[in-house]
């Protein structure tokens, strides 16, 4: 059966998926794999591009009649929220009509960001995630909404942190901030189940074989050094990604649909 996957380029997901994709654990699939920035993969979503997809939990709410969500391989934690950051401001009251990089509006990190603070008057300026922290640096942009392994070295650049949106999150709604989920297109939702096991075998080879698994990983990352992908892949690969369990009704509310849409 050839299936189209669409993943990220990020540490995690590369880590999650990448035994499928080189074959090193046994399946009975064909994987057409495309592999990209999480916003790009959620406009291909919102065209029911793939049979596969790793979206944004921000953009479900869009694509939910043609896709459910899988309950193995996301991205759902504590204290791996986005983050705001810039060079001159240092209060989210600073904030309010500041120009506002960010990593695309269908990202959940967007979605958070304006769940904190709907009444900000910002100018939005889209860019890919690994870019914006440059782009403060530069002074196109006066902040920065930072996903992935940017929360692990804004400090390089010179940037202090404004908010982190996780800790927001987490002290209102005592949740795990939902970041990431893996989309499978309804039309091949009965391999569900067959799917999302063969996602928690992938995350077992590479857990015990990561030297096997780790040049992949390196290969499409944008930061190289090996410590921080290894900081990036152990913050967001946890118990969540193998099944988000007992959140399911809590994450439905956020997507605005029934816990019906996780299967597998």
């Amino acid at each position: 059966m050839l299936l189209k996957l669409g993943i990220s380029t990020c540490p995690n997901d590369t880590f999650i998926f990448g035994p499928i994709i080189n074959n090193f654990i046994g399946h009975h699939y064909e994987i057409k794999v495309v592999l990209d920035d999480v916003e790009v993969l959620n406009n291909l979503a919102i065209k029911s591009k793939l049979d596969i997809v790793k979206v944004s939990y921000g953009v479900v709410d869009k694509v939910k009649e043609n896709y459910m969500v899988l309950r193995a391989g996301g991205a759902l934690g504590f204290g791996c929220g986005p983050i705001l950051v810039s060079k001159k401001i240092k209060t989210k009251d600073n904030l309010k009509r500041a120009k506002v990089g960010i990593p695309g509006f269908n990202t959940s990190a967007f979605k958070i960001y304006k769940h904190f603070f709907p009444d900000f008057e910002n100018d939005f300026t889209e860019m890919r995630f690994d870019k914006i922290m440059p782009a403060i640096v530069n002074g196109d942009i006066d902040a920065g909404l930072v996903i992935h392994e940017g929360r692990f070295i804004y400090k390089d650049y010179g940037l202090a942190k404004i908010a982190d949106l996780g800790d927001l999150w987490e002290s209102r709604y005592s949740l795990p901030i939902p970041l990431g989920c893996i989309l499978i297109n309804r039309n091949i939702a009965n391999i569900a189940g067959d799917f999302c096991n063969l996602i928690r075998n992938s995350i077992k080879f590479s857990s015990e074989n990561y030297n096997d698994i780790f040049p992949f990983i390196k290969k499409y990352a944008r930061e190289l050094n090996g410590e921080i992908i290894k900081k990036h892949i152990e913050l967001f690969v946890n118990d969540f990604s193998l099944d988000v369990g007992e959140y399911i009704d809590e994450l439905a509310k956020f997507i605005g649909a029934k816990n019906s849409i996780f299967v597998g």
